[in-house]
């Protein structure tokens, strides 16, 4: 199962806003790499296997909606938002 944070979470002012964190889970990622195709600012894959990761735990304003496309996307479920 995906957890999504709160729709509610994109107010723009920093104070209120929850920010969004993401994490792969590398015992689940088996390196589809839909994760970097569909937000490739957000993740980045392995030289050899192609196993994803997250570039950086709290997710840009910007790239919220292609990072939670991308968890809704990935058939291992390994991209967790929290």
């Amino acid at each position: 199962m995906v957890r999504l944070a709160p729709l509610n979470a994109r107010n723009p002012s920093s104070a209120g806003r929850h920010t969004v964190k993401v994490r792969v889970d590398p015992e689940r990622c088996q390196g589809h790499t839909l994760c970097a195709m569909i937000a490739p600012k957000a993740f980045q894959l392995d030289d050899i296997d192609g196993h994803s990761s997250a570039v950086a735990e709290e997710v840009p304003a910007d790239q919220e909606e292609p990072v939670r496309e991308a968890a809704h996307s990935c058939p291992e479920r390994a991209v967790r938002l929290f």
